[in-house]
């Protein structure tokens, strides 16, 4: 179990739309796709590297704007944050991509029992009122 994927799946249950009211009632089914254990390794260590790499490279941005200028400086902050948050999940894609191994939610969405939910109604985003 440890090693599997969870992924949740929502199907909208009941609708309310009423002019000052708004409801949905879903179901909500965690499916977990199994992986070897090769796997889920490739997919940790693309992780901690990718976080690594990105916070490394918004720590050096932030470093050379703060040399330049405080103002830069304190401007650079918002672009790190970009890089941490952006730069990790394409850096753990292309990471996990060039093992050749897929990403784990485009893995999770080619499972065929996940394909075969998908078809029956049921959604990989939560539904909102």
């Amino acid at each position: 179990m440890e090693d599997n994927y969870f992924l949740s799946l929502y199907k909208e249950q009941d609708r309310t739309n009423i002019i000052v009211y708004r409801s949905v009632k879903y179901q909500k089914i965690p499916v977990g796709i199994s992986r070897c254990k090769s796997c889920r390794n490739i997919h940790e260590a693309a992780a901690t590297k990718a976080g690594w790499i990105s916070v490394g490279i918004a720590i050096g941005l932030e470093l050379i704007l703060f040399k330049i200028d405080l103002l830069w400086g304190f401007i650079g902050i918002f672009p790190a944050l970009l890089i941490i948050f952006g730069g990790t999940d394409y850096l753990q894609k292309k990471f996990v991509e060039d093992q050749g191994i897929s990403p784990k939610v485009d893995g999770a969405k080619q499972n065929e029992a996940v394909q075969h939910l998908v078809m029956s109604g049921w959604s990989f985003t939560m539904p909102t009122a």
